[in-house]
């Protein structure tokens, strides 16, 4: 049985929730009224490959390592979830009742675009990309898509594989009195290269 420990903080602004939760390293997702953001934990705030976000104009966000995650509204309410309790400061200190699953598997969702170059088309057959690896920044990969254009994220290059998804942790609880079990709560762990050729 693993059992997923929670603290929350009421008042809290973004970027104290997040040094708070010693995030440094990790990723943001961070939503603004005008963008969406895909964003790395620094020592001072988060940014991307373009430069620091301006974190007053994000009004929700979810911040995560492979070990915590970090839900933060605009309201001021953050909420801090681990299966290490040791990992729990003491500023997220009201108290959440803790989760015990029967399983955790992992949850993945696949992102749009593939990892590459736009194809010598311009990207007008389909959307094809080459397949060579671009560079966006040092640990950052460019995804790309006709659909959506490019979508950068923070993670270390990789050779082969030439997509990403996201990984998630799902905490499944079987009902005392029924005994049905259910997904109670899902923990945001990070990004990991990809090749649909793994699930054939």
């Amino acid at each position: 049985m693993t059992i997923l420990y929670g603290g929350a903080a009421v008042g809290a602004t973004l970027p104290r929730a997040v040094q708070a939760a010693g995030l440094v390293g990790g990723c943001a997702l961070l939503t603004a009224p005008s963008a969406h953001h895909v964003a790395r934990v620094e020592e001072h705030g988060c940014a991307t490959p373009t430069g620091p976000v301006d974190l007053s104009c994000v009004y929700e966000a979810r911040v995560f390592t492979p070990k915590v995650e970090l839900r933060w509204v605009e309201a001021g309410y953050a909420v801090l979830l681990t299966e290490d309790r040791s990992l729990l400061p003491a500023f997220f200190g009201e108290s959440v009742a803790p989760l015990s699953a029967v399983a955790t598997p992992d949850a993945h969702y696949l992102l749009w675009g593939e990892v590459g170059a736009p194809a010598s088309d311009g990207g007008r057959d389909s959307g094809r990309v080459s397949g060579k690896a671009e560079v966006a920044a040092q640990g950052w990969v460019t995804l790309r898509s006709a659909r959506i254009g490019t979508l950068t994220v923070p993670m270390a290059p990789f050779p082969v594989k030439n997509r990403v998804r996201l990984v998630a942790r799902e905490y499944v609880v079987a009902d005392e009195v029924h005994g049905n079990a259910y997904v109670a709560e899902e923990r945001l762990m990070g990004f990991e290269p990809y090749a649909p050729e793994e699930d054939a």
